[in-house]
């Protein structure tokens, strides 16, 4: 499991109280109980987390595994070569 699926457990736990067994990168978020306000709401504390910015254009994942692989993929590019 990748740090980066990792953490983003970890803030859905802590956050929604999902119970971490229950969590799958290939579950729609909505199985969690996550309506589209709590979505927003996971994405502000995964910019946080990470110090990175989703644009509107990212912000429609549908599983925790798409939103692991935005993560890894905006830190790359905002991490200096």
């Amino acid at each position: 499991m990748s740090a980066t699926l990792n953490t983003l457990q970890d803030l859905i736990v802590e956050k929604y109280g999902v119970d971490r067994a229950e969590l799958r990168p290939e579950r729609a978020l909505s199985e969690y109980g996550l309506d589209s306000l709590s979505q927003v709401e996971l994405l502000f504390s995964v910019e946080e987390a990470f110090n990175i910015s989703i644009s509107d254009e990212h912000a429609h994942v549908d599983n925790l595994g798409a939103l692991a692989t935005l993560v890894d993929q905006l830190v790359a590019e905002a991490t200096p070569a």
